[in-house]
């Protein structure tokens, strides 16, 4: 009944979000093109005439508004792509055709279309009765406007299949691009504009594999048709770092390889967003806890594929599961509680822009209201 109701209401909200509309958010006009950055390869930016508010902020809300202040997020996903280049250089071009395919499978066969997600062994654990073949991942190394190097940055792209039914007619979809920092932690999110990339992306025949050429920056206004700055706070499922990392993401190796194509970062990686000043980048801790010995741990994110049906003690830690059965149950307890309310636990920013991670108190200026413990049947 609780997955009826989940396709009701996203059903509901895809017929509504088919009509425009206008984003009156006020934009912070920026004046300083010099601290921005500028991109070389490209000369200047048209404005769109109106923009179409993505179809998670449709469905779920505006999750801009954190501690009393709008985000920092520019208006169009050309400006965004200014505004990160003197961390990041300039967004990879994306090629779908060239991207690794996500491989799905069922006891151990690769498989192709829709399959429910209860019998596949690698889901994409987003609540969803099904999961589609034909996802891609593509992993990028950074270049500037000149196509020099950037070794210590790494774009992730992401083509996301939520084909329901194997009706390849439209495009049901996204694509995503992620731009890391590994030295400084800065972070990018590119979201895809829901209605618009039929135009670009189709679908092989049978197998559902994603396939096109997406606009790139010489192009601005097929750019922000092709992609928004994060409508939300991208952070709600990125808690711990920049990269979801999961079953279904993990069985995409780089070719001749057994490297995932997301790389795997540590608790130690620095991580902050360009935009997101004003993001609720807390994630818990609990002191002499196992859990945290590797990484950090997003909560929310956690408690998302849980109640999906994935249990971290099938597959954590990854050389012994099963093996910290106690540290999971401390971990879930001082979640349920509020690690404000457990002797050995704290709120935590990480570490970024040369900074060490630090802890946070009751004071934290931009609390938000996903980064706690909801109503969840994993938690007794």
């Amino acid at each position: 009944m609780k997955h009826l109701v989940v396709v009701i209401l996203l059903v509901t909200a895809l017929i509504g979000y088919g009509s425009d509309n206008k984003d009156k958010t006020p934009v912070k006009k920026e004046t300083d093109d010099k601290k921005r950055g500028t991109l070389s390869a490209v000369n200047s930016e048209k404005k769109s005439e109106k923009k179409i508010k993505h179809f998670l902020e449709y469905l779920f809300g505006d999750f801009k508004k954190t501690g009393g202040k709008k985000s920092f997020m520019p208006r169009t996903a050309f400006e965004y792509a200014k505004m990160c280049e003197p961390e990041l250089g300039v967004p990879p071009k994306i090629n779908l055709d060239e991207c690794i395919e996500i491989p799905l499978y069922v006891n151990g066969v690769q498989k192709y279309g829709v399959i429910l997600s209860q019998e596949a062994d690698n889901p994409n654990l987003q609540g969803k009765e099904f999961t589609s073949s034909g996802s891609v991942l593509q992993r990028y190394e950074g270049r500037t406007a000149e196509d020099k190097p950037l070794p210590d940055v790494v774009w992730i792209a992401f083509g996301r299949n939520e084909d329901w039914d194997g009706d390849q007619r439209r495009f049901v979809g996204s694509v995503q691009m992620i731009g890391y920092n590994k030295k400084t932690g800065a972070t990018a999110f590119f979201e895809s504009n829901f209605l618009n990339l039929n135009d670009w992306v189709k679908q092989d025949k049978g197998t559902l594999r994603m396939r096109g050429k997406i606009p790139w920056i010489d192009k601005p206004e097929e750019f922000n048709k092709a992609f928004v700055p994060s409508p939300m706070q991208c952070v709600s499922c990125h808690q711990a770092d920049p990269f979801v990392t999961n079953p279904f993401i993990k069985a995409a190796k780089i070719p001749g390889t057994k490297e995932t194509v997301v790389p795997v970062l540590d608790k130690d990686s620095p991580y902050y967003v360009i935009g997101g000043e004003n993001w609720d980048m807390r994630t818990m801790h609990v002191e002499g806890n196992s859990c945290f010995d590797c990484h950090r741990v997003g909560m929310k994110t956690m408690e998302l594929f849980m109640n999906a049906g994935w249990d971290p003690n099938n597959h954590m830690p990854p050389y012994n599961p099963g093996s910290l059965v106690d540290d999971v149950r401390e971990l879930l307890n001082a979640w349920k509680l509020g690690p404000e309310n457990v002797s050995n636990a704290n709120w935590i920013i990480p570490p970024a822009r040369g900074n060490k991670s630090q802890i946070v108190e009751k004071d934290y200026p931009y609390k938000a209201k996903f980064n706690k413990w909801g109503k969840s049947y994993f938690i007794p």
